[in-house]
């Protein structure tokens, strides 16, 4: 079955959500500020590239992701 433009915004969005309050909790920091952060990162420009497929990843997958990218680990990305 072939996902909707509907389904695949989303599925972004709720990963995206998932992600700025996983950012607020780890950093203690005010959603706002999560949001900010989560929108200068890699993983996400990835997430909204629907060509990608990531949207159709686990929110904890895309979670490692993130956490990958911050310590640089980015050649974890391309083992998955």
């Amino acid at each position: 079955m072939k996902a909707t433009s509907v389904n695949i915004r989303k599925s972004i969005q709720a990963i995206s959500v998932y992600l700025v309050n996983r950012i607020s909790q780890e950093d203690h920091c005010i959603k706002e500020e999560a949001l900010k952060k989560l929108l200068k990162t890699m993983t996400y420009e990835l997430l909204q590239d629907t060509e990608s497929g990531l949207y159709a990843e686990s929110s904890e997958h895309i979670w490692n992701m993130l956490q990958n990218e911050e310590m640089g680990n980015m050649e974890s990305w391309m083992k998955e």
